[in-house]
């Protein structure tokens, strides 16, 4: 079954590159595309798209906003941002506006049908500069920088990655090893310590802390 994508971008040229490429996979069909937020908008309720791929522009506010009436109104839709920007700070606003994968600009043809066919998934998925840029800010922080993380143990953190990652209660248990009812135990704890609930919270977190396979 083919996954359907609306293409959203200001930028004409970058959205008819991206439709051609898009249109030479068996399993890509392009339903949309558009080059403003109200007609992506109408889109969205018109064509059903599995997954709506955004271009960002640098520090626009519009864009982001986009992302979160799309949240709001239809958090079915999964979202794939684009973006010039590879810095932590822009990739967690993008994330927290509601993406579910982030891809840079200056990646590959290859990195962007991988981020559509996670986040069709409903898998997380961030390409290899944003995974880069992620781990290099691991590095630089000091240790006063630990967040609520630390209150975590060991297999709680398992978990919270799994879930992240888009695995179901039954799939951590045989990842894991443990039974089912151990990992709905493990969910309310980490839900009741970190004060979320929705798992598209936890996997905002867990990408916020650096927990997320990339």
């Amino acid at each position: 079954m083919s996954i359907r994508v609306l293409l959203s971008s200001k930028h004409k040229v970058v959205s008819e590159g991206i439709a051609a490429v898009l249109r030479t996979h068996h399993d890509m069909d392009v339903v949309g595309v558009s080059d403003h937020s109200e007609k992506t908008n109408a889109l969205c309720d018109e064509v059903d798209p599995d997954v709506v791929l955004i271009g960002m522009q640098a520090n626009d506010a519009q864009d982001l906003r986009l992302m979160q009436q799309i949240a709001h109104h239809q958090p079915s839709k999964n979202m794939v941002a684009f973006s010039s920007d590879t810095d932590r700070h822009s990739i967690i606003e993008i994330l927290d506006a509601g993406a579910k994968a982030y891809v840079s600009t200056t990646s590959s043809m290859d990195e962007l049908m991988s981020a559509i066919r996670a986040a069709a998934a409903g898998r997380v998925y961030l390409c290899q500069a944003a995974a880069s840029e992620m781990m290099e800010s691991v590095r630089k922080a000091r240790s006063g920088d630990i967040t609520v993380k630390g209150h975590l143990g060991g297999r709680e953190e398992q978990v919270l990655r799994l879930i992240a990652d888009g695995f179901s209660s039954k799939e951590i248990a045989r990842n894991l090893q443990i039974a089912p009812s151990t990992v709905e135990v493990h969910r309310r704890n980490i839900m009741r310590k970190i004060g979320l609930h929705k798992v598209a919270d936890l996997t905002r977190y867990a990408i916020r802390n650096q927990m997320v396979s990339v």
